[in-house]
């Protein structure tokens, strides 16, 4: 599975430096969106770094994540720093809380991992019977421009015990984005190889919009992500805003 192997060196490769920007931004956004809850669920947390900042703030939170190595991270990160969490491993299109929150995140493009169009809706669903009336849905999104003309080529990533080459793909006319990813984590004086493959899927504005409508969310915004102006045919992330009924 996806980030079993990888979970190690996540951070450490640098990834954790999207959830530290997106941090920033939600302390923006929220104000802006009136919202003043005190619950929040992280989707597809990965490592934990979002989830454990709403912890921080005292609000009660949950994680839920598909691979347990990730959990494993963020359990570990939570008791580093003394903060109570409620960690779960759940498939996004099937998760279920034991009561309902303010706020529902998913963030790092973890929507395009889901391939088809039912599979959008039915995790839309799930975060419809997740959230409290009027709560929200903040979730991210990589638009098929940026697709198309900035994730295909090689890369090479060097971080603190890892060093990891990747090779991404892309198809217009599926809308299918592969990534192949070839690591080597530092095992003293030696290096340890692995490789995954991550997919994901280029969903359009319109396909994101009627799988909100069609799970019950009211869409109330959408923004070039990290910013608030409206999405153009040029932007490569868009943040979307839901509210729950």
């Amino acid at each position: 599975m996806i980030y079993d192997r990888y979970a190690e060196v996540y951070d450490s490769s640098g990834q954790i430096h999207f959830s530290l920007r997106m941090i920033a931004y939600l302390a923006e956004l929220l104000p802006c969106l009136g919202f003043a809850g005190t619950s929040a669920c992280d989707l597809a947390c990965g490592t934990g770094t979002l989830t454990l900042s709403f912890a921080q703030r005292g609000w009660r939170a949950w994680g839920v994540d598909r691979s347990a190595a990730m959990l494993a991270k963020a359990k570990l990160k939570a008791v580093e720093l003394g903060l109570e969490v409620d960690w779960s491993q759940q498939d996004m299109r099937e998760f279920s809380l034991p009561e309902r929150v303010d706020l529902v995140t998913c963030c790092y493009d973890s929507i395009n991992y889901l391939l088809a169009l039912t599979e959008l809706e039915a995790t839309f669903r799930r975060v419809a019977g997740a959230l409290k009336p009027g709560g929200l849905l903040l979730c991210d999104a990589n638009t098929p421009w940026f697709y198309e003309n900035a994730f295909a080529g090689t890369f090479f990533i060097e971080g603190e015990g890892v060093a990891m080459a990747i090779r991404s793909i892309y198809d217009s006319q599926t809308r299918e984005a592969v990534t192949d990813l070839v690591g080597f984590a530092r095992r003293g004086d030696l290096y340890e190889r692995f490789q995954e493959v991550h997919v994901q899927r280029a969903h359009s504005e319109e396909e994101m919009a009627a799988a909100l409508a069609a799970s019950g969310l009211q869409e109330l915004a959408r923004y070039r992500c990290f910013g608030f102006d409206r999405p153009d045919s040029e932007t490569p992330r868009i943040m979307w805003v839901a509210r729950g009924n």
